[in-house]
């Protein structure tokens, strides 16, 4: 049987473990490790925007060019108590729409076709509901938003801790379905999708292979992790996704606090273990 294999230019390496670092850092630990694309993440201190202002795309366009990276996905930091999908009361809705709507710009500007979204979540104590029509009516307006500028929403699922709607692969089908909009897509956390006990394969199958985008790490029950740090089975992952015929964005969230302080050694480990199956170079297929 044929090895599973990957592009290099698919994996898309994340800035938010390089949050206690400057952007000039990250980039730089993406040029020394090999990267050439990134899925960038809109946030501070590496990127200012909120509703009514976004910094220069155009100067950060061209340093990104500099150090020879595609931009290929945003995501505009949307688990915020004051900008999420599901959030509440009218006024606020209209603020977190026009947040949005500046990331769907900020996306565009940088050359991206692609920004991440996600349920968001409802009070607890509230009817889930009503939290659940809110995210569907919010996702929807955004997706609108995106496609006049050429930008997919795609959507993850989340963990449990972080919501109460969309938190596995039956809840975020649903959401999808009643949605029923164009430009809003299906993306895998593979995270979110372990803690959840799903595989890939759950989630290319639930989809006909239609998936959109993926946050692609290795996961523990309480972590985004570096690939060679958890328990994913990463040759079955990548067998799943050369099934599929996936050539989309494999975006590395690591998250876990443990890398806050030497970020770029989550950056050379994950590339050194996921570069054993590019099919485009030595070592691969």
């Amino acid at each position: 049987m044929k090895s599973p294999g990957i592009q290099r230019t698919q994996v898309a390496g994340m800035n938010m473990h390089h949050k206690q670092y400057s952007l000039e850092h990250f980039l730089e630990s993406m040029r020394h490790n090999g990267y050439r694309s990134i899925a960038f993440w809109g946030g501070v201190p590496h990127f200012a925007l909120d509703e009514l202002h976004y910094q220069d795309c155009t100067a950060l366009r061209r340093r990104f060019s500099e150090y020879e990276l595609d931009c290929v996905c945003f995501t505009t930091p949307a688990l915020l108590p004051g900008n999420q999908f599901a959030i509440g009361g009218r006024e606020a809705a209209e603020h977190t729409f026009r947040y949005f709507a500046k990331g769907i710009r900020a996306a565009a500007e940088l050359g991206c076709k692609l920004m991440i979204a996600n349920s968001g979540y409802g009070l607890r104590q509230e009817p889930r509901g009503e939290a659940w029509k809110r995210a569907r009516e919010m996702l929807c307006r955004v997706a609108e938003e995106g496609a006049k500028f050429g930008i997919v929403l795609t959507m993850e699922s989340l963990r449990p801790q972080e919501t109460n709607l969309c938190y596995n692969l039956v809840e975020t089908r649903r959401m999808l379905q009643e949605a029923n909009h164009p430009n809003l897509k299906a993306m895998v956390d593979t995270c979110a999708m372990a803690v959840s006990g799903e595989s890939l394969w759950d989630w290319f199958e639930a989809f006909d292979g239609q998936i959109a985008n993926l946050h692609f790490i290795d996961a523990s029950p309480i972590g985004h992790l570096a690939w060679g740090d958890g328990i994913l089975p990463l040759a079955d992952m990548l067998r799943c996704l050369n099934h599929y015929g996936y050539t989309g964005p494999l975006g590395l969230e690591i998250t876990d606090s443990r890398y806050y302080a030497r970020p770029e050694e989550a950056d050379q480990q994950t590339m050194r273990v996921l570069k054993r199956y590019f099919v485009d170079e030595r070592g691969g297929n």
